[in-house]
């Protein structure tokens, strides 16, 4: 296995030892002020309530099935948000200058 497969495993390790503990694991926040970390909370939370909303009777899931699905994907969406480094702080992010030389 390469590197990539072992974080991810070990991430996935560590999630499953947090949700087996009935503790889920606080993801890192670095760089995050306290109104990005609610604008991200709110956008998982709206996030949530579309998916629920998708739902009708001809989905191959139960509602019950859908709800338990549309939940686990905001909170990680959320998770993956806040322990990701902000791309505006990114130096990747910034445009680079042209010289019109």
């Amino acid at each position: 296995m390469g590197p990539p497969q072992l974080i991810c495993l070990l991430a996935l390790s560590l999630f499953v030892v947090g949700t087996a503990l009935g503790q889920p694991t606080e993801p890192t926040r670095p760089g995050k002020s306290a109104d990005e970390i609610q604008a991200i909370k709110q956008r998982a939370a709206e996030w949530l309530t579309t998916c629920l909303a998708d739902w009708d009777t001809q989905t191959h899931m139960t509602k019950t099935e859908w709800q338990t699905t549309c939940e686990r994907v905001a909170r990680e969406r959320g998770y993956s948000q806040l322990s990701t480094a902000s791309i505006t702080a990114s130096p990747l992010a910034r445009p680079r200058r042209r010289s019109l030389d």
